[in-house]
């Protein structure tokens, strides 16, 4: 369920080698998934579209899998079967989701209305060309806000901030004002103090506005609501909160965690679950919390697809063991970045390059030989699985 990054994995291994007398099948809303790492670098006008997409077809094709694209909106786990937008219901043996999250605008009227969430991708995507073409088409400033402080509001700010300033004339440029607003009491809560204190100084240094220890407590057309303060005017607001999980799955009967997401092993497999594994944003990992990031995601596929085999062979299922301190490299807009791993901070020309090298090896792994993308079935019996 979901095409996200561990999945795509999974594919890429069943094609190389298929284990006998398994029927692989993908429900998934998009033939192609983007690849959240090169999001940035696609906004700041450094990258196409197709450069961080990941074409599902030949994949499926060469993995042998069937696609059947629609959403899948529940999972009744006592008879084993999948609940698809579409009215398909697949029977399953074994089940694997990795069918992300989405940024929490539950609770603060207005913002599902006027704001603009960064996941899903794909609908962000055209939603922020729309965005683009009203500030265009405005005579006058627009204020463009962007709610949440952590990596992922930081680093879009940046590259909104880059694209606009390439796109606009010096003049119309400096009718724009960027802001931040986040309700933790400092930006970048989770990095190291030097690392935040740097990208304190760049944002500062654009002219990008901090609003921090700010609850936003609504959304309209032209402003933002804020608790105990004045409204902050704002014309297009991106939202990348804190996560939350498809309501759907308070339904299932999974074990869920506090926030709604799938709690889940060392093994990746779902708490009290024999059949249903779970990886990626949507899964709450038990041995020790993993922020929602992609760089967790894609090393829990090659496990996932590991213990998916021994599952199937009988045999006993190994833990997924994710690295202490992870590398993060976070783009400042032009094709610079900066960087931090077990506390030490650096940045420059060469970390952007080297991100930018890791993240299309990346890409590389999944850019199969060009053929027809994979078919929906939308046929299929109702215990197909």
């Amino acid at each position: 369920m979901g095409a996200g990054h561990a999945h795509v994995e999974v594919l890429r291994s069943f094609a190389r080698e298929r284990p006998a007398n398994v029927q692989l099948t993908l429900i998934t809303r998009a033939d192609k998934t983007p690849y959240s790492g090169m999001l940035p670098g696609l906004i700041a006008g450094h990258y196409q579209p197709d450069d961080m997409q990941i074409d599902i077809g030949p994949l499926a094709r060469q993995s042998g899998a069937r696609v059947i694209l629609t959403d899948a909106v529940g999972l009744d786990a006592s008879v084993g079967q999948v609940l698809c937008r579409n009215g398909l219901r697949i029977r399953y043996d074994v089940v694997s989701l990795d069918i992300g999250s989405t940024p929490n605008t539950q609770g603060v009227p207005g913002a599902g209305a006027h704001a603009i969430p960064v996941k899903p991708i794909d609908a962000f995507l055209a939603r922020f060309d729309d965005a683009c073409g009203r500030i265009s088409e405005r005579r006058s400033g627009s204020g463009i806000v962007v709610v949440g402080g952590g990596a992922a509001g930081v680093e879009l700010m940046l590259a909104i901030h880059h694209r606009f300033q390439t796109m606009f004339s010096r003049d119309r440029f400096e009718t724009l004002n960027f802001s931040i607003i986040t309700g933790s009491a400092k930006i970048l809560p989770a990095f190291p103090r030097r690392f935040r204190a740097r990208l304190r100084a760049i944002l500062a240094g654009r002219g990008i506005g901090i609003v921090e220890g700010a609850r936003v407590t609504s959304v309209s057309s032209n402003g933002i609501g804020v608790e105990g303060s004045p409204a902050i005017p704002a014309d297009e607001v991106f939202w990348t909160t804190e996560a939350t999980a498809p309501g759907w799955l308070r339904e299932t009967g999974l074990a869920l965690d506090g926030r709604g997401f799938i709690e889940v092993e060392a093994t990746l497999r779902a708490r009290d679950q024999q059949a249903v594994f779970a990886v990626g944003d949507v899964a709450a990992f038990m041995p020790r919390a993993l922020p929602k990031s992609g760089v967790f995601a894609v090393r829990q596929g090659p496990m996932l697809d590991r213990n998916l085999r021994r599952l199937l062979a009988g045999e006993s299922l190994i833990d997924f063991r994710p690295q202490s301190e992870a590398l993060y490299l976070l783009a400042t807009g032009a094709r610079h970045a900066v960087g931090t791993r077990n506390g030490l901070v650096f940045e420059g020309n060469w970390v952007w390059r080297f991100k930018n090298w890791l993240d299309t090896r990346f890409m590389s792994k999944y850019k199969l030989a060009a053929g027809p993308s994979a078919s929906a079935c939308v046929n299929a019996p109702s215990d197909a699985g």
